[in-house]
């Protein structure tokens, strides 16, 4: 049997681009209503896709405490959200980001029961420590428990959430499910080892074939070396991309989309990404990587890794905030007709560089209708992606487990 590609709709904010709120095709007045949501959940299930993702945000995006006023990146709260969107769907899955620094197992138990129950087993928990030095003041801290501390109490509070549904699932009624997907998103080696010990989905940027295949077999190894079978993990690496119905045509579109962003966007966009203001900086002098380093707010040796090459370089501001902005956070972008994505999807499953793929519109909702009506068809012409849903819980459509009866 071919080797089948599964599908996930990362739909945060109005596209995968800063700019993509500027596209002629795109409705960002529509981002804080329940028609625009309604449409987009029908089109995701229209598509097949197994889930629906959302991020959460614990703070308020800014660099250094200022707030872009151009970026259009609206975050509603995830389970609110796609427990709406379930009431219009029938299948598709619902994946919500939650943070287990700032939640209780009691709290999160109860939320994703409720949404499990409200959805007949479609949820799925995508489970973060939350890095943001900001959000610690929302929460009454001075500062971000240390990323190892905040690992261990991850730890500590999914083996509790599961054993409250195990509990629930024993008083009954049943939960569809037995408990929701467990869905990680770390990169460290830290965030590895623990998808490893518990994800059943994991979302990672792999810009490359290349960076696919190592993710993918070194997370593999990891879930064998702690006893459990690596065939029970699906591994999505993000995926962005401008269609045409010529390769031309697909470049002058991917064009048009970057020619929406003027430098200042650029830095904006830049600043905003790394935690570290640099819109009162000369766009034509060279990269400060330095002061970027000593001032961001993220994880200094994770900014160093991203800006020291181009610092060093010399290269100009504006000229590395115009890049940055072509290939943002690491992602895989493809710019070609629908038949050449079927083929390079297609390449990467077969490969070993994944399981399937989280789809980032570059453009909402425009983006997603393009890949929904001119790539899917082709992917399922040729046996490589489903045409109907194979049950009623996201555990079925992943082709997991169908029901989980114990803790993690």
């Amino acid at each position: 049997m071919t080797k089948q590609i599964h599908l996930w709709a990362f739909l945060q904010g109005i596209g995968f681009y800063p700019t993509a709120w500027k596209h002629e095709r795109a409705r960002p007045a529509g981002v804080f209503s329940m028609d625009y949501y309604a449409s987009v959940a029908k089109l995701v299930e229209k598509g097949c896709f197994d889930a629906i993702v959302f991020g959460d945000q614990l703070q308020s995006r800014g660099a250094g405490g200022r707030t872009p006023e151009r970026m259009a990146m609206p975050t509603l709260d995830p389970v609110t959200l796609l427990t709406a969107m379930g009431a219009v769907t029938r299948h598709v899955g619902l994946v919500a980001t939650i943070s287990t620094t700032f939640n209780t197992p009691e709290m999160l138990a109860e939320r994703f029961a409720t949404m499990e129950r409200m959805t007949g087993g479609r949820a799925g928990w995508n489970i973060v420590t939350s890095v943001h030095p900001d959000t610690a003041g929302n929460f009454g801290l001075d500062e971000m428990p240390p990323k190892g501390e905040r690992y261990t109490n991850a730890a500590d509070v999914v083996a509790k959430a599961c054993e409250l549904w195990a509990q629930m699932d024993r008083a009954g009624p049943a939960l569809p499910q037995g408990r929701p997907v467990l869905v990680q998103a770390g990169q460290s080696p830290q965030g590895r080892d623990f998808a490893a010990r518990t994800a059943e989905a994991i979302f990672c940027p792999a810009a490359t074939i290349e960076a696919g295949v190592e993710f993918r077999n070194d997370l593999r190894s990891r879930i064998a070396a702690v006893g459990r079978n690596p065939d029970g993990t699906r591994v999505m690496p993000g995926l962005s991309c401008v269609l045409g119905g010529t390769e031309d045509e697909a470049r002058a579109n991917h064009k048009a989309i970057m020619d929406l962003a003027d430098p200042a966007l650029a830095i904006e966009y830049l600043s905003e990404s790394l935690c570290c203001d640099m819109t009162g900086f000369d766009p034509e002098a060279p990269l400060d990587h330095e002061h970027v380093i000593a001032n961001t707010l993220l994880p200094a040796a994770d900014v160093a890794r991203a800006v020291t090459p181009a610092g060093e370089a010399g290269t100009p501001l504006r000229e590395f905030a115009m890049n940055f902005m072509l290939n943002p956070r690491g992602h895989n972008v493809f710019i070609g007709t629908p038949e050449q994505m079927a083929d390079m999807m297609i390449t990467w499953r077969d490969e070993g560089a994944c399981d399937g793929f989280t789809l980032q519109p570059s453009y909402m909702p425009g983006g997603l209708e393009d890949f929904v009506e001119g790539v899917i068809p082709i992917l399922q012409q040729r046996g490589r992606y489903r045409t109907e849903y194979p049950g009623s819980t996201l555990r079925e459509t992943l082709g997991l487990s169908p029901r989980v009866e114990d803790a993690a």
